[in-house]
């Protein structure tokens, strides 16, 4: 059985592009793991367009 080689945080962050790391995935302790930040609202803006 072959092992698998454990990846450095740091080096998957070298991956990354800037924008990606400030608009990465947040941890949802609730969801148990890291998922993309759901969309905030912006304040001014109606709920539905009718």
């Amino acid at each position: 059985m072959a092992f698998r080689k454990s990846i450095s945080q740091a080096e998957l962050r070298e991956k990354l592009t800037p924008e990606e790391r400030a608009n990465g995935p947040v941890y949802q302790a609730s969801r148990g793991g890291h998922y993309p930040e759901p969309a905030k609202p912006v304040p001014g803006t109606p709920k539905d367009a009718r």
